[in-house]
């Protein structure tokens, strides 16, 4: 068992306060347009971006996350001031101005209605969650008596096929499905450039999921960047929090959708 080092810290207390539903947990950063949150549609990706060798360009913006003195509180753990993110939707409820960035609060999610945030979170190539260098299909995390957090040994070790992505959560009524989503991202440290890059999905429902019932993680059939079309995988990990009391104990099942970007630089 290994005790996870302060840089993944903040993934693993980021897995503890997510709000649960039956089709997977939502992220405590998520943007939700919606008011019955028990009937709801999550729009979920994940953005992977490499050079042309290879390299992770996520990198330094994940390595920011933890400061000299600790947590710096950055909201999804990267610095606010090393990018900017939208997204335009295809069908948006009456009272959403796509020209403006105005998510509506709902109860145990306040966001900053001035702009939206990203979560930094690694993946495998599978698409299953990694943490302190394990990845799977299923996740055992511990929390012990003081506080620690652990991962059981006994999950899959594979630090040398896990990558940054950059997360984003959007959580819709069942009455307004998105059949596309404009995703605007500027980020120098990632593109080289000050540039605002634009990114079109498609999205249809999981036949196998109804929303009216505990929710759904939609499936995003394709991405659009600068003339290339991508396919991006879903990935799933089922992820097992242990606490000292084990009658609160809880299992997730996070369903991703991930795209992974090769920039020419």
């Amino acid at each position: 068992m290994k005790k996870i080092p302060l840089i993944y810290l903040f993934m693993a207390t980021t897995l503890i306060t997510l709000l649960s539903s039956c089709s997977g947990p939502i992220l405590k950063d998520s943007d939700t347009i919606l008011d019955n949150r028990l009937e709801h549609i999550t729009y979920r990706l994940a953005f992977g971006f490499k050079d042309s060798e290879g390299k992770d360009l996520i990198v330094p913006l994940a390595e920011e996350q933890w400061i000299e003195e600790g947590d710096n509180n950055w909201p999804g753990g990267i610095n606010p001031d090393k990018y900017k993110f939208d997204y335009i939707l295809s069908n948006p409820p009456d009272w959403w101005d796509n020209t403006i960035y105005n998510v509506k609060p709902a109860p145990g999610i306040i966001p900053d209605v001035n702009r939206p945030y990203l979560n930094v979170l690694q993946f495998d190539d599978k698409g299953h969650m990694c943490l302190n260098g394990y990845s799977g299909a299923e996740l055992r995390i511990r929390f012990d008596d003081k506080g620690s957090v652990w991962v059981n040994d006994h999950s899959e070790e594979g630090s040398d096929k896990c990558s940054w992505y950059l997360l984003k959560d959007m959580i819709s009524a069942p009455s307004h499905p998105q059949k596309t989503i404009k995703y605007q991202i500027t980020c120098p440290t990632i593109f080289g450039d000050s540039s605002v890059h634009e990114f079109i999905t498609y999205w249809t429902e999981d036949e196998n999921d109804d929303p009216k019932v505990h929710g759904q993680v939609a499936i995003c059939t394709k991405v659009e960047y600068e003339g290339k079309v991508i396919t991006p995988i879903r990935g799933e990990t089922i992820i097992h929090n242990e606490f000292p009391d084990s009658s609160v104990n809880q299992d997730y099942e996070f369903v991703t959708n991930l795209v992974d970007i090769v920039l020419d630089r």
